[in-house]
């Protein structure tokens, strides 16, 4: 295969910081901290699974860091089990990112942004469906008219959007009155260590994005020095902010009244502020859904890019404009996302994709252990790679909390199990087709 040409290094290092914040805070936020209430029952509990979500990201971040520094090209993940596993593990791992995750989470997303939009408008909830489509063909628009634009529109919703979640959350903490005790066990009675397991995914899916930065390695200038520092300040920054925010919702409302809401952020504000203050969560929740999505479609594409580029899927899908988007691309993710919000029949879907990701994700941690191998047995370190501190012990810690998240689903969920071996049987069977015609 030939090389392909190098892309135009056009972002800096506020957009490779802001990308990774922008594309996790979502929904996760304001649905999650009801969930770990539930699961726990104590204020020691949930923060402390917050702090543990967080330096899971910060261990993937760091780990990823050295990966994207390897190998800095458009695709993250994809390209790290390319270069690691070949070519059957990358087609599988990017169709199924492309599908499920790509246009069924940009279709997640808008769904919400157009729920929340007839809302706002006072227009019937028949609306919500024609509003969402709407909500993502704009923003498909904007990321078509070029990378920089993209990156301008997102980096203002990040913006925006954070500020107006750390502003409700002052509200929370300085307007609250509930007194915190710390002092009820950190799991409930007889739940042992499986109920912290039971709790994190939710709390993994908040955080789930952060890493998202590194599908865009190949167009971020000073790569070396600007994704490391990206990748590691997002995870710290998020970490804190999850943190005052469920701090906020502990200061107005016990675990066992969260439990009770599945929106506890928008509970607490109504509780404080009144009606304007269940009205003001929803038009912050407005700002980051339009930012997660302006997010997650800058930067994940480039996996859909990466396929085509590498002749894996349509030649025009790995094209870019003279504006640096790839278009061919937008507009396929687009249609896939638009035609979910037509049919939320997708989140069983999304279940098959979950087991699949922490076998793929594992996999792609793993591949720091192989390209350390072939360090090894080339006689060194590469000069232009950044090292993660302990590497290989942070690497073999992620890859046991994916099995043990994949084990979790597998025990819980044999249908879908059984589901994503069909998935990868077709998967298979396509891939030997595509690898035909290419020869």
């Amino acid at each position: 295969m030939s090389e392909p040409r190098p892309l135009k290094r056009l972002l800096g290092p506020t957009t490779a910081f802001l990308v990774g914040l922008g594309v996790a805070v979502g929904s996760g936020i304001f649905r999650t901290p009801s969930l770990t209430a539930a699961s726990f029952g104590s204020a020691t509990g949930m923060i402390l699974a917050w702090v543990f979500g967080g330096l899971f990201v910060l261990a993937a971040g760091l780990v990823t860091a050295e990966l994207a520094t390897r190998y800095p090209r458009a695709g993250g993940e994809y390209v790290y089990l390319r270069e690691a596993y070949g070519e059957f593990v990358a087609f599988f791992f990017g169709w199924s990112y492309t599908f499920f995750i790509i246009g069924g989470g940009a279709a997640t997303i808008g769904a919400a942004c157009g729920e929340v939009m007839a809302v706002l408008l006072g227009w019937g909830p028949q609306t919500a469906k024609p509003l969402a489509t709407a909500t993502v063909a704009a923003v498909v628009l904007v990321n078509v008219a070029g990378l920089r634009t993209g990156a301008l529109f997102q980096n203002g919703l990040t913006i925006a959007k954070l500020t107006a979640v750390v502003i409700v959350a002052a509200v929370g903490l300085f307007g609250g009155s509930t007194a915190v005790d710390w002092s009820r066990p950190v799991l409930p009675a007889g739940g042992g260590w499986f109920a912290f397991l039971a709790a994190l995914p939710p709390v993994l899916w908040a955080y789930d994005g952060t890493t998202d930065t590194s599908k865009l390695a190949e167009e971020v200038s000073d790569v070396r020095r600007a994704l490391p520092r990206a990748l590691v300040g997002s995870a710290l920054t998020l970490t804190m902010l999850y943190v005052v925010v469920n701090l906020a919702c502990l200061s107005v409302l016990t675990p066992e009244e969260m439990a009770r809401h599945d929106f506890a952020l928008s509970a607490a504000m109504g509780r404080i502020l009144g009606p304007s203050g269940e009205r003001l969560v929803t038009v912050v929740s407005l700002i980051v859904f339009l930012g997660a999505l302006s997010s997650t479609l800058l930067a994940t594409v480039r996996v859909t890019f990466a396929l085509g580029r590498d002749g894996l899927a349509p030649r025009a899908f790995g094209r870019m404009s003279s504006a640096q988007s790839p278009v061919a691309a937008y507009i396929a993710v687009g249609l896939v996302a638009a035609m979910f919000t037509w049919n939320r029949g997708f989140v069983q879907i999304l279940d098959i994709y979950f087991l699949a990701a922490s076998i793929l994700f594992g996999l792609a941690y793993g591949s720091l252990l192989v390209f350390r191998a072939r360090d090894r047995a080339s006689g060194g370190f590469p000069a232009t790679v950044f090292r993660c501190p302990g590497g290989p012990i942070l690497s073999l810690t992620l890859i046991v909390i994916q099995a043990a998240l994949g084990i979790r689903i597998i025990v819980g969920s044999p249908g879908d199990s059984l589901r994503t071996l069909g998935l990868l049987a077709v998967l298979g069977a396509a891939y030997l087709v595509v690898r035909s015609q290419r020869r």
